[in-house]
């Protein structure tokens, strides 16, 4: 009942929003002047996002296979998860690969910077599932996009990249409008944008200043909200100008939610995001289901 109330008091907001500045059109969860100024990957989320929530898989979907492994991806296309989040970075013969820390410690049975060895030489190791070994190997991005092109979408949280060697590979596999990118280094988005004005940026919005800059500075509608920032307040905003917010349920709430507390979840969900990234993809999406946030 709390979760009903607090939901319908937030439509409430966007409907006095909307009927206050009539410009930015219908009540809806997608504002129909951005579907129409943006193609690809842009469009599909948009579009998808008005009846759904989308879910996206932290470091893909890792239930049974290691994270950031070829199979972590083709798992999440069977199962039909939305997106996968995977994490990319350099080789010191720079071939992208797929590594989340810049030690391959945690991760594989190697020891070092990922940076120090070639392509070649990580091929060496195994990547684990936490103290398990496995047969599996660090894979490059090229086979990656190989794999999934329109099977799903790909979020490309580019840790260590050379923003034009990035973009030219994605373009000689036509991917270049169908993947969305997180990216913390400001640096790196400046690079890309003037490289591809249009490419699918994924900012990080931790305060209204940043949320307003990102709006005048890129054309991608994607903004990566935080626990400061992920408010009614702001939310309401997010919607009056088209902006498409993507939050974390990582770490507590989703300890919680595997454990069968909803609480925490169901305090991000009342306020609508367009995409929540999980640990548990499949476990989210059946539970959007249930209440009717995804299809």
């Amino acid at each position: 009942m709390k979760y009903i109330i607090r939901f319908s008091f937030f439509i409430i907001m966007l409907q006095t929003t909307y009927s206050q500045n009539p410009d930015v059109g219908a009540v809806s969860f997608c504002n129909n002047k951005v579907v129409a100024t943006h193609k690809g990957v842009l469009e599909k989320i948009i579009k998808k996002s008005d009846s759904n929530i989308l879910v996206c898989a932290h470091r893909a979907y890792h239930k049974n296979s290691p994270e950031n492994s070829l199979k972590s991806i083709q798992d999440a296309i069977e199962a039909n998860i939305d997106i996968a989040e995977i994490d990319i970075r350099t080789t010191k013969d720079s071939v992208l690969v797929l590594m989340h820390d810049d030690y391959i410690d945690r991760t594989t049975t190697g020891k070092g910077l990922l940076k120090d060895y070639t392509y070649s030489q990580l091929q060496k190791f195994n990547l684990k599932i936490n103290d398990s070994v496995t047969s599996h190997k660090i894979r490059k991005l090229s086979e990656i996009l190989a794999l999934v092109k329109d099977k799903i979408i790909l979020n490309l949280d580019l840790k260590d990249i050379e923003p034009l060697s990035f973009y030219m590979l994605l373009k000689e596999y036509e991917m270049e409008h169908k993947v969305i990118s997180f990216i913390w280094n400001k640096e790196t988005i400046k690079e890309l944008i003037k490289i591809d004005s249009s490419y699918a940026v994924l900012p990080l919005s931790a305060n209204k200043s940043e949320m307003e800059l990102n709006l005048e500075r890129y054309q991608s509608p994607l903004q990566h909200f935080t626990e400061e920032s992920y408010t009614l307040e702001n939310m309401i905003w997010a919607y009056k100008n088209g902006v498409k917010v993507f939050v974390n349920s990582l770490w507590d709430e989703d300890i919680d939610f595997n454990n069968g507390n909803t609480h925490s979840l169901d305090s991000l969900l009342v306020l609508r995001p367009a995409i929540i990234q999980t640990d548990h993809p499949t476990l989210m999406i059946d539970y959007l289901k249930k209440k009717g946030l995804h299809d």
